[in-house]
């Protein structure tokens, strides 16, 4: 069951929020920086961090960390912390370490000016690798696939434009 709620887990973030997109002479090598529940989207919405995602049964994960990624090659970096619940009880908790980019879609800037430029919408694939330290199943380690998700009011519609 965790670790099928560790692969299913989707999150809020912004993409390019602290980290802006750099391009080199290839322009499609793009850098971008995440959060995961933590940073300046605490501040502006309290309420959002950590990200949570609920499963089918009611039990929760909760994420929170910062990272960056770069569309090519195709890599990402960054950790952060974790823990799975089960109503008010904590059933594990850990860290999480980006190891891979998976899949990346770039969904552009919003066109609300009191949105900076270097904040991009976008949805990213990454592959984690966790590590359990509290709970039964403390030493326990997995990998999963974390979905991060950010959208701006007027970027463009999801799946009009993709990463290589």
């Amino acid at each position: 069951m965790f670790r099928r709620l560790i692969v299913i887990a989707t999150l809020v973030i912004a993409l390019g929020a602290f980290e802006g997109p750099t391009a080199s002479a290839d322009s499609s090598n793009e850098t971008f920086g995440f959060l995961a529940g933590s940073g300046f989207l605490c501040g502006l919405a309290p309420t959002a961090c950590p990200d949570v995602s609920r499963a089918d049964n009611g039990d929760t994960i909760q994420i929170a960390g910062s990272g960056a990624l770069t569309t090519n090659p195709k890599t990402a970096s960054g950790s952060g912390t974790f823990a799975h619940k089960r109503g008010n009880t904590t059933v594990a908790s850990g860290t999480w370490r980006a190891t891979d980019l998976l899949s990346f879609q770039d969904y552009g800037t919003s066109s609300d000016p009191s949105i900076p430029r270097v904040a991009h919408a976008g949805t990213a694939l990454i592959a984690v690798h966790l590590v359990v330290t509290g709970g039964p199943a403390t030493g326990l380690q997995a990998d999963g696939v974390l979905r991060v998700t950010c959208e701006l009011p007027g970027a463009l519609v999801p799946g009009t434009k993709t990463e290589p």
